[in-house]
């Protein structure tokens, strides 16, 4: 097997040549913004490289006629259009308008990374690219929970600095790579076992991590992949099974204390205090809500109970997107959210193809899109990542699947000429 893993890597490092520099400069991207070795690595961190690769692809693409832009992308600059908008009429417009970029910011990288790639070849690698950085995170999250003894922490995993540091959200990333890279694995006219060590090891890192969110998305991700592929022959259920009594032998008594008390510890109480509060804001303010990350301040100046303690003092986020989304922005910006999720849910019906493997390659592609929205929605019922790349790389994969409906080729080493 390793010798087919060398041969592998050596047909796709070959493809990656002679590329054009738009596809080069969407690689950086996936590279600075998932990987972030500008921030594991201080020195690197002189220049806003992220920002120097989007405006230089928008440029190059905009040159060369590449830039396209469709519906999909009209919904997220319209949500970004009224998150700033919420923030420019905040309650507390000091705090709004210290983010006040990051809504434009991320549409703008959607109608990036969408454009980047111009044949299947191209769409191909970049998905590869993903794969590889995610596996990665992947990686090392299993290996600091094996390292643990697979034991339990309060505190879970960190991620690489930035978005995913936070064991949560960290947790929710490697819960939609799990689901989303099977469906890929699944559709690839080469089989190789390795392949395999990605989902796995994404899903011992949400194991790990220790958070009930992502724990529970991976679980319903998974469900609907099972639903989705109809396997439910006894073989399939017995390996469900065996699979499942595998992970509760080796999950900490830790952890399924606190799913025993889900709903009734301190934690859920205070959650659901957080989304009845968010939803009397988004009441009060139904248009363009109490402004752009303004719900920790409303929050603690008019609902919480100021005792003088350590947690009364604490600015407590909504911990649930949609809460987020209508308490902060109002009901027209959760309208738009909603769609998006149901954009990548109900991809548009692929182009009919003259041969049923490309038809296949397609089905693989919509349950992968599927159930990595879904793993999003209910993990995001529990954190508050509504500005967080989750989304906006679904949104991104939408459109670039539904653009090249050619069949996603495994690359092999007889290619790279």
């Amino acid at each position: 097997m390793l010798k087919m893993f060398r041969l592998d890597l050596t047909g796709l490092i070959s493809a990656f040549r002679g590329q054009d520099p738009i596809f080069y400069l969407g690689c950086c991207y996936i590279v600075l913004n998932y990987l972030r070795p500008q921030l594991i690595y201080p020195a690197l961190n002189i220049l806003p490289w992220t920002q120097i690769v989007i405006l230089l692809g928008l440029a190059l693409m905009v040159t060369r006629g590449q830039l396209k832009f469709n519906m999909t992308h009209f919904l997220v600059f319209l949500f970004a259009f009224l998150a700033t908008l919420s923030a420019l009429n905040s309650q507390y417009p000091y705090i709004s308008r210290h983010n006040l970029t990051t809504p434009m910011i991320f549409a703008v990288e959607v109608l990036f990374l969408s454009n980047c790639s111009k044949s299947s070849k191209q769409t191909t690698l970049l998905f590869a690219l993903l794969f590889i950085c995610l596996f990665k995170m992947s990686f090392f999250g299993a290996r600091i929970w094996a390292t643990r003894g697979f034991g339990f922490t309060s505190w879970g995993i960190q991620g690489p600095p930035g978005f995913f540091q936070n064991s949560g959200e960290y947790s929710l990333l490697m819960a939609i790579t799990a689901v989303m890279s099977i469906p890929f694995i699944l559709s690839l006219d080469v089989k190789r076992k390795y392949f395999w060590l990605l989902p796995i090891t994404a899903m011992m890192t949400v194991m790990g991590a220790s958070s009930r969110g992502g724990q529970l998305a991976l679980i319903i991700g998974l469900l609907f992949l099972l639903i989705a592929y109809k396997k439910f022959k006894f073989k399939n259920i017995l390996y469900t099974v065996a699979f499942c009594w595998t992970v509760v032998a080796i999950t900490p008594a830790e952890q399924k204390a606190r799913f025993s008390t889900m709903g009734e510890d301190d934690t859920s109480t205070s959650r659901f205090q957080y989304w009845e509060a968010g939803l009397e804001m988004a009441k009060d303010f139904p248009m363009l809500g109490v402004g752009l990350n303004a719900f920790p301040e409303y929050y603690h100046n008019h609902y919480k109970v100021l005792d003088g303690s350590y947690l009364a003092s604490r600015r407590e986020v909504s911990h649930n997107s949609l809460v987020q989304v209508a308490s902060t922005l109002g009901f027209p910006s959760l309208l738009v959210y909603l769609l998006l999720h149901a954009l990548v849910f109900f991809p548009k019906k692929p182009k009919k193809s003259r041969t049923s493997s490309i038809s296949s390659s397609e089905r693989h592609y919509t349950n992968a899109l599927r159930a990595s929205v879904l793993t999003y929605f209910v993990g995001s019922m529990f954190m508050s990542v509504a500005f967080y790349p989750y989304i906006y790389l679904l949104v991104s994969l939408l459109i670039i699947i539904e653009r090249d409906s050619t069949k996603i080729r495994f690359i092999s080493t007889s290619e790279h000429n």
